[in-house]
């Protein structure tokens, strides 16, 4: 019985003890696992969102600078506007004051035959109410619109030599000469500078035209370096033109066989980029009335080209694979941007001499 009751007593004193005064250790982690899920304190953010590491992950800033650089440059856009409709307009003293032409997307000279040109007027983006004089289509005009699309074009006849290969081309025809709709007779003109068009009725006569498709023109910011030039000059053998720079209109302002291209609304014909693009030509078939054959530009291949504008100019080369296939403008293989605004294409014959500066 005393041995039992030692044990028993002995048996109380461990229990005892083991309440009344516990390692601390076994203590504070005990009471730290009841703790937590019932305080506030060990659930706040800090223990498991560190402070210090978590803006650095998340807002990388060298990545975020570099990024933002490039939504700085816009891409260059190609050329766009509504239904087009191409105007075949004179280009000599009989015809000044021409109609129209300042409001213009795109205007080709075109060099013809007898050493004269004519231009190949694009409206897109506006349609003046009246544009000409008009006059006669020539063979060059179904590669310089083909990669247009199926768009109108205006003109008042062509030769009987033409008038076939005008009419396998993809542009809607609107020959004067086949239907007056859309056209009218200024009596204050002689003629034959006197067929002035209303683009309005000559869209209506054509059913509509398409927009444009591309045509390898690309606008925007100005391309890394170019040259100083204030002018663009150059000469067929009885055509003339120079376009002068205007920091004023941030224009060239053109001038033709020595004078200042001013259009029947009192504004000179002005670009906001000159192309001076050097092509090909061979010879037509066709004969002018005095047995000169017509010059035909080839606009399909490819050759060298200066872009100017801002006072500025880009030597470089000029490419189109196919008719229907847009024509590339680069310099060192990157597009050279043009400016916003008309652009005039002077198609300039190889040899022929061309001054920018």
């Amino acid at each position: 019985m005393a041995i039992g009751s030692q044990a028993v007593a002995l048996a109380a004193l461990v229990l005892l003890g083991g309440c009344s005064e516990p390692p601390p250790r076994a203590t504070t982690t005990a009471v730290a696992s009841a703790a937590e899920p019932t305080t506030p304190q060990p659930t706040t953010p800090q223990p498991t969102t560190p402070q210090p590491t978590t803006p650095q992950p998340t807002t990388p800033q060298p990545t975020t600078t570099t990024g933002s650089l490039a939504p700085s440059t816009p891409a260059l856009q190609p050329l766009t506007g509504g239904p087009v409709l191409a105007v075949k307009v004179d280009n000599t003293g009989g015809s000044r004051p021409r109609v129209g032409v300042n409001q213009a997307d795109v205007v080709y000279v075109e060099p013809v035959e007898g050493g004269l040109t004519r231009l190949l007027a694009i409206f897109s983006t506006a349609q003046p109410g009246e544009v000409g004089p008009v006059r006669s289509a020539r063979e060059s005009d179904v590669q310089l619109l083909a990669n247009y699309g199926p768009v109108a074009f205006a003109f008042s006849g062509a030769s009987a030599v033409t008038l076939p290969i005008i009419g396998g081309g993809h542009q809607v025809n609107l020959s004067f000469d086949a239907a007056h709709q859309g056209y009218r007779r200024d009596g204050d003109r002689p003629a034959p500078y006197n067929v002035i068009g209303s683009p309005p009725a000559l869209l209506a006569r054509a059913g509509g035209s398409v927009p444009p498709a591309d045509v390898g023109l690309r606008f925007g910011p100005a391309s890394p370096g170019g040259a100083p030039a204030a002018q663009v000059a150059t000469r067929w053998p009885a055509s003339g033109i120079q376009l002068s720079w205007d920091p004023g209109r941030r224009r060239y302002l053109v001038t033709t066989d020595g004078t200042p291209d001013i259009d029947a609304d009192g504004t000179q014909h002005a670009a906001a980029t000159v192309i001076v693009q050097v092509v090909d030509t061979h010879l037509s078939q066709n004969r002018d009335v005095n047995g000169i054959q017509t010059p035909v530009v080839d606009v399909v291949g490819g050759g060298a080209a200066t872009v100017v504008r801002d006072g500025l100019a880009w030597t470089g080369e000029w490419s189109r694979p196919t008719a229907e296939a847009p024509t590339s403008f680069t310099a060192n293989g990157q597009p050279i941007a043009m400016a916003p605004g008309p652009v005039w294409v002077l198609l300039v014959p190889s040899g022929q001499a061309a001054q920018v500066g």
